[in-house]
């Protein structure tokens, strides 16, 4: 496994470290972060260009709110850069529908578990697209919780590569049926939290919590409360169907950024400060709210518009 860490070794571990850039110099503290990550995705990009005559689909994993889609959209830029054509894939548009998936102890609908996929459907478009280079899809309304009518054709030019994101991107019901000689498996996630001494500030869980809810509430019409209630089914399907493959995949990649707090509590701290006392997530919403009250905010305007960040809190040019 190639592990592009990506640790920005200088603000690790050091949370008034990055209060005081965030205060002193947010746009100095952005462009680093920013310029790491973009060189994390370009090796990656070198790497499959390197294997781009054996390649032919990029299987990229990762739990919620990794930003599994901007770093896919990241790498098909920079590929193109090299004069690699890629397509991007979501898995998520592969979602039967809203009462479509298995059901949990609790009667709530399981849309983490893989089998809320059409598997018959990815395992024939990702077939056809690993030994023609040609496959069908269909497209996921969010805002409607339904497939759409329309299939999209999606056709490889000569040298192409596809990518395909998803949280069960390397799940073996996925990749099973795939030629292992023209697969890349890749991994993204939020691999690192943020401390002070040895004071867990925010876990990994907690970062990627964080831009769920603005993400949920932007771009899903869902507010947090919802957003809090699905959290635990959101984090049992990590650990039943992402975790167990992380390890099968070729590349990881750490997509944290590390000024992430700064620009998210704004409209994380209003969506927390929504949740009723009455709610049995009030509590939750707290203490995350006081965590994230630690942090020194920095105008979401400063954030670059090809961002990771942008994929939650919207204005990119990836959105």
């Amino acid at each position: 496994m190639i592990n592009f860490a990506n640790s920005y070794h200088k603000y690790v571990n050091r949370f008034l470290e990055i209060n005081e850039a965030a205060k002193e110099a947010p746009a100095e503290l952005i462009r680093q972060v920013e310029g790491a990550y973009r060189s994390a995705v370009q090796e990656v990009a070198q790497e499959v260009f390197s294997l781009k005559n054996d390649c032919k689909v990029i299987m990229l994993s990762g739990p919620s709110g990794s930003g599994k889609t901007t770093t896919a959209r990241i790498l098909q830029k920079l590929l193109k850069e090299k004069g690699v054509s890629a397509v991007q894939i979501s898995l998520d548009d592969f979602f039967m529908g809203e009462g479509k998936a298995p059901i949990l102890d609790s009667g709530e609908y399981d849309y983490e578990d893989i089998r809320a996929l059409n598997l018959e459907q990815v395992e024939n478009c990702l077939l056809d697209l690993s030994n023609r280079g040609y496959c069908k899809k269909p497209t996921f309304d969010f805002e409607k919780k339904r497939p759409m009518p329309e299939i999209t054709e999606i056709q490889l030019p000569p040298g192409g590569i596809a990518i395909v994101e998803g949280i069960h991107a390397l799940n073996p019901l996925v990749t099973a049926h795939l030629p292992e000689d023209k697969i890349l498996k890749m991994y993204v996630s939020v691999k690192q939290g943020i401390k002070d001494g040895d004071e867990v500030i925010l876990s990994p869980r907690n970062l990627r919590l964080v831009r769920r809810l603005v993400r949920d509430y932007h771009f899903r019409a869902t507010g947090p409360e919802k957003t809090l209630k699905s959290w635990g089914a959101v984090c049992r399907g990590e650990n039943l169907f992402i975790q167990p493959f992380k390890r099968t995949s070729d590349i990881t990649v750490n997509s944290i950024h590390i000024y992430e707090p700064c620009v998210l509590c704004h409209d994380a701290l209003a969506l927390l400060n929504s949740i009723h006392p009455a709610s049995e997530f009030y509590d939750t919403a707290m203490d995350l709210k006081r965590r994230l009250s630690r942090f020194v905010q920095i105008d979401a305007g400063l954030v670059p518009r090809d961002s990771l960040l942008r994929e939650f809190l919207g204005g990119g040019i990836y959105f």
